[in-house]
């Protein structure tokens, strides 16, 4: 009896599961005009964006260089460090009007390629 349960319990999960992401991908698989204008924008812009279960992605396609200043002192003169990569991040949902939902965030990592001299 407590197998039985067990698996009932399990089967209810993994439908709740499977129901809700069909509920929530249909409006990525057929978004509203506003939600696609604004989509169609972003990659005008150069952003390259992804649908994911709940919402779409849409992230800088090239990243912009933020510039550090150089650290300077009396030993070892001005020593250049290594630079910023900042991209944009926006995170697309439609509401039940068809309005999108916009948040937005900010990807700041050091450059990998960055070798001091």
């Amino acid at each position: 009896m407590i197998q039985r349960v067990k698996v009932f319990t399990g089967t209810l999960i993994v439908a709740g599961v499977l129901l809700s992401a069909g509920c929530a991908a249909r409006w990525i698989e057929e978004p509203s005009p506003q939600v696609k204008g604004l989509v169609n924008d972003l990659k005008l812009e150069g952003y390259e964006c992804k649908a994911r279960l709940e919402d779409i992605v849409c992230k800088q396609g090239t990243p912009y260089r933020q510039k550090q200043p150089k650290l300077c002192d009396s030993k070892n003169g001005c020593v250049a460090q290594a630079d910023f990569l900042v991209s944009n991040v926006y995170f697309l949902a439609q509401q039940g009007n068809g309005i999108p939902r916009i948040t937005q965030e900010v990807e700041r990592k050091l450059d990998d390629a960055f070798v001091k001299p």
